[in-house]
This record gives C-alpha cells, structure tokens and sequence, in this order.
C-alpha cells in the first residue's frame, strides 16, 4: 500500500527530506496568512516525514523567520510498546493505548505505552517490530505504527 502523500509548507529551516515533525494547531498569527489552506491541511497531534521539497520558493510567513517552502509530507512511523500478539510486522491493527503502573530503574520508556502521535481506535500498519519484555504478567514489543 502506498502512503498518502500531502502537500504543506513548512519553515524553510526545517525543510529537509527525511525530516520528522509533529503538526500541531493554527495560531492567531495563522488566520491572516494567505497560505493558511496549505499549511492547516494536517491532522493536529499527528507525526509526520517530509518526502521532498516541491518548491524552493521561499513565501512569507508570521512564526518562520526564514519564510515557508512547499514540501510533501507523509504519515511517520510513530514507536509505540504494543501487545505482543500485534507485533507482526505488515500487519493492521487498532491501536490501543496500555496503561501500566510505573516503576523506578526497570529500563522501559513510559512515553512509549501511550505515545505522542497515536489516538485510541487509530487503524495502523506495524511496518518493525523489535524486542519484546514482560510487564505486569503480559508480554509487550516495541514497534513502528503508520497509520493507515
């Protein structure tokens, strides 16, 4: 299945292939801009990879110092600690966030239970699966979600 490409703008600082960034919200500064359309046409909280620059003309935005080029982005794999039995790499899942009680020094990211970028009911594809652990009497790996 091929990723959804989206064409946004970005600051042209941060326009780099291969670069990865979190969309987040409009700002105040956002509701006069011209480009508004293109640059709001990402889903808030989600993780993104920028695949190329379409255009390196530089346009004028209030938050970039530097201006705005166009880029085209696509879903990024978001890491995430999943049940074990949804681990398959190439398989399609329904994410659910795992709520765990913390403990000191047992090596684990906790960021990772309930990641930033993933929302309950989220359809994802495991494109890795790495080492799985014990927590709790249940058996979690870490992987790579894209949603779908």
């Amino acid at each position: 299945m091929a990723a959804a490409v989206k064409i946004t703008v970005i600051g042209s600082r941060l326009a780099k292939p291969g670069g990865e960034f979190f969309f987040m919200q409009e700002t105040e500064e956002c509701k006069k801009c011209q480009v508004r359309g293109t640059c709001l046409n990402l889903e808030s909280g989600r993780k993104y990879k920028i695949t190329s620059i379409r255009n390196t003309n530089h346009l004028t935005c209030a938050l970039h110092d530097d201006g705005v080029i166009a880029v085209a982005v696509e879903n990024a794999p978001v890491e995430a600690y999943v049940d074990s039995k949804k681990a398959v790499l190439g398989s399609k899942v329904v994410y659910e966030p795992i709520f765990v009680r913390k403990e000191e020094d047992d090596g684990l990211n906790y960021a990772l239970f309930a990641p930033k970028g993933l929302l309950k009911g989220d359809k994802c594809i495991v494109v890795d699966a790495f080492e799985g652990f014990e927590k709790d009497g249940k058996t979690y790996k870490r992987v790579n979600l894209v949603l779908e």
